[in-house]
């Protein structure tokens, strides 16, 4: 997620870019298995960044959709917490986020069968968009800054990471060790707590809340709770 922590920032997306949709073309060209559901959200996500979709030219103005604790819980803009996930700063940023999917998709769907992963993923936007608003609101309290309120977030990926939790723990190599940069070891099933700090080191001004948000929903789909959620909704509709 690229997030903006300034209560006067203008989120705005300018000028539009084909270099990362190039890149992701080559993505797709390359897998020889490509779910319809995973590639049905790649599409989508591309239609929204070039205003084909009809969403009424929001994609030019982030700040008008982005998820933060004060525009769900003061302003009640609660059309945010399915909006913010679909859009997404440049090319790149809508690159590097659909690139990830595509994996987890191709794994995920294939696992659980195409109707449940898309029940899936609904459940994991709009469970990440409000834990966000709820993280925003703890960090604002326990910190003592209120800016916190205002962490203003777009993109798939708090999404993405709650699907890499998923999909690392049902990967056969759950309980093993990676290695970081070559040399440090740690067990796989912790990996996305690595990659949650690196990406934030490396790239400072992506929302961390909105990652460790994902995270956090991921969790909560392992440990029960929201695959409860899921199971039963899926009962009552097929």
């Amino acid at each position: 997620m690229f997030g903006s922590r300034s209560r006067h920032s203008h989120y705005q997306q300018t000028n539009r870019s084909y270099y990362g949709i190039i890149l992701l073309l080559a993505e797709l060209s390359r897998s020889s298995h490509l779910p319809p559901i995973t590639l049905a959200v790649i599409i989508l996500n591309v239609l929204i960044y070039f205003d084909i979709f009809p969403l009424f030219g929001l994609s030019t103005n982030l700040q008008s959709v982005c998820v933060s604790t004060h525009a769900v819980l003061d302003q009640g803009d609660y059309m945010r917490i399915l909006l913010a996930p679909l859009f997404h700063g440049d090319d790149m940023h809508l690159y590097y986020n659909m690139a990830s999917f595509l994996y987890k998709g191709q794994q995920l769907e294939t696992l659980f069968g195409s109707r449940y992963f898309a029940l899936i993923l609904v459940v994991l936007t709009v469970s990440s968009s409000l834990m966000l608003v709820i993280l925003g609101q703890l960090a604002s309290s326990l910190l003592d800054n209120p800016e916190y309120l205002f962490t203003c977030a777009v993109g798939f990926s708090a999404v993405i990471f709650a699907l890499k939790v998923i999909t690392t723990h049902y990967t056969p190599n759950y309980n093993s060790n990676s290695f970081l940069g070559g040399f440090i070891p740690f067990s796989t099933k912790y990996a996305v707590w690595v990659e949650l700090i690196v990406i934030q080191l490396i790239t400072p001004n992506v929302s961390f809340l909105g990652h460790l948000a994902g995270i956090l929903v991921g969790l909560l789909y392992i440990n029960g709770p929201i695959r409860y959620v899921c199971n039963n909704l899926y009962n009552l509709m097929f």
